[in-house]
């Protein structure tokens, strides 16, 4: 009886502490997921910093300021490149927020199933241990003994049904009698 009783104790101390172990590796998947999400949250801030000063860098003024500089003969030349060069840094720039945003996405949407993971790994440890799993209450009803079984589900035909038309007349005035 001694042994029995040990050996209760102990699987129940073992399946506890796989529980928790559970439970400890998806929060540290939940803390790692988030720290993913916060360098790309960073990352994206800075990229859009970039954007903006691109956008200011493309301006006419600043463009032809960024080439007074460079001595040449054909000055039109040169700004139109270095028009060029920025818009494909911004186009590059542009790329990359994409790429950051769908992996934010992602990121997110992960978080969210290893959140509702680590609750449902809490609540399986804090529920009595003794109790069966909840059934379905059609499957509980067809598992009892003397039971009915549970109602079909009706079909709707693809056929158009009769109506029944009904004709609603006028009520009939009586002729008084002279």
């Amino acid at each position: 009886m001694g042994r029995i009783l040990r050996c209760v104790v102990l699987s129940l101390v073992a399946a506890t502490s796989a529980w928790a172990q559970d439970l400890s590796a998806v929060e540290r998947q939940v803390d790692a997921l988030r720290a993913q999400l916060q360098e790309v949250t960073d990352k994206e801030a800075a990229l859009r910093e970039r954007t903006q000063q691109l956008d200011e860098d493309l301006e006419p003024q600043n463009v032809e300021r960024s080439v007074a500089t460079v001595g040449t003969t054909d000055a039109r030349a040169l700004r139109d490149q270095r028009r060029q060069q920025l818009e494909r840094q911004k186009a590059q720039v542009e790329g990359q927020l994409t790429s950051l945003a769908s992996s934010r996405t992602r990121l997110e949407a992960a978080i969210a199933t290893a959140e509702a993971e680590a609750v449902r790994l809490r609540a399986a440890a804090l529920a009595p241990k003794n109790t069966p799993p909840a059934q379905p209450e059609a499957t509980a009803l067809s598992t009892e003994p003397g039971a009915r079984a549970a109602p079909a589900v009706k079909r709707r035909r693809n056929t158009p049904r009769s109506v029944k038309r009904v004709r609603r007349s006028r009520p009939r005035r009586r002729v008084a009698a002279q």
